[in-house]
């Protein structure tokens, strides 16, 4: 059986500094925490971020309808399987559909 030790945290980086999110040493899911980091960001800064480079986990249709309701670009390729003519570009992260 597969069991995590220690801490888990949520960090995000702004202009070069880190902030923890959100540390617990209980599991939780970490998307939860995607729209509430927004959030203060826009509390301290007093507007949104204009992107947000994430892992895959945090790319849920929950975030990203929240992100798109804000004009918040948000890295990653689309949901669900990529199309038969697709492909990723790695610098940047992105799916491009192209056609034969």
């Amino acid at each position: 059986m597969a069991v995590e030790f220690g801490a888990k945290l949520d960090l995000s980086i702004v202009n070069g500094y880190g902030r923890i999110e959100k540390i617990s040493f209980d599991a939780y899911n970490e998307s939860l925490v995607l729209q509430e980091t927004i959030e203060r960001y826009r509390e301290r800064e007093g507007f949104y971020p204009e992107r947000v480079p994430v892992d895959k986990i945090y790319r849920n249709r929950d975030n990203m309808k929240y992100c798109k309701e804000r004009d918040i670009r948000i890295s990653g390729p689309a949901l669900g399987r990529p199309g038969k003519y697709s492909k990723i570009d790695k610098n940047r992260n992105t799916l491009t559909a192209w056609s034969r």
